[in-house]
């Protein structure tokens, strides 16, 4: 009887080794997905709750797309979920994003040297109708769990090294590649003070609504992730260079 197991749990292993996928892309839209799908052979979409992936191969790389609504939420529920299915050995996000290095330009793109999730604000006490002061506002750090249930608060979550490395050869069509701190919060910050503030506090470059928490996620499982931003970008010019960015990957 043992023996007669063997085949169905060698199938078994195969079919698990099979579901892998070597990177895991997440985007807020579907139309900064379409020009990765239409190089993408061997196409097929699965369904998980409310997301839907999209699982085919781009050159001799196995992958899979996810859309994030560009929402922390939806991020890293999207996420979790490719990573715990297909067991990425990468995770990268794209997409555009708001400056808050006042350097930047339209059209330059950041390169993840690290993220910042940086929702968390801690207000020293104010009595009742003494008004708010949220330029006193303190950073509240992540505490994320490592190993024997240790809670390690972080401000900023590293990427790729290696990743971020090949990622300097990419060309800019409208501007210039910039390594920084790509941030991101459930928030669409317009006030220049409150802007300079966020950066004095968390060291942010640039603002979106997922990067850091999808590079959070990918860290708390373990999984190397990396990021990129085109500033006040259109939707196919940061897919183009994520296309660039698979020619150039080691």
């Amino acid at each position: 009887m043992r023996r007669s197991f063997l085949p169905l749990f060698v199938l078994l292993v195969v079919t698990l080794r099979a579901a892998g996928a070597d990177i895991l892309f997440t985007a807020a839209t579907e139309a900064e997905l379409q020009p990765l799908l239409a190089k993408m052979t061997d196409v097929r979409t699965e369904s998980r709750a409310g997301w839907q992936f999209w699982l085919g191969t781009l050159g001799p790389r196995r992958v899979v797309l996810t859309r994030t609504e560009g929402d922390p939420l939806n991020a890293v529920a999207a996420t979790t979920l490719a990573i715990r299915r297909y067991a990425p050995r990468l995770v990268v996000s794209y997409g555009a994003a708001r400056p808050h290095d006042p350097a930047l330009q339209a059209g330059d793109v950041v390169l993840s040297r690290e993220f910042a999730a940086f929702d968390g604000m801690v207000s020293p006490h104010r009595d009742l109708g003494t008004g708010t002061a949220p330029l006193t506002w303190h950073p509240l750090l992540h505490p994320l769990m490592t190993p024997g249930e240790e809670e390690t608060h972080q401000a900023h979550f590293p990427a790729d090294p290696a990743v971020l490395a090949a990622a300097q050869k990419l060309t800019a069509p409208r501007g210039r590649l910039v390594p920084g701190v790509l941030g991101s919060a459930h928030q669409v910050n317009r006030e220049a003070d409150r802007i300079a503030y966020l950066r004095t506090q968390w060291r942010t470059d640039t603002e979106d609504g997922e990067s850091a928490h999808v590079a959070g996620c990918a860290l708390l499982l373990g999984v190397p992730a990396f990021g990129l931003r085109v500033i006040d970008g259109q939707p196919g010019e940061a897919a183009a260079l994520v296309l660039q960015l698979l020619e150039v990957l080691p």
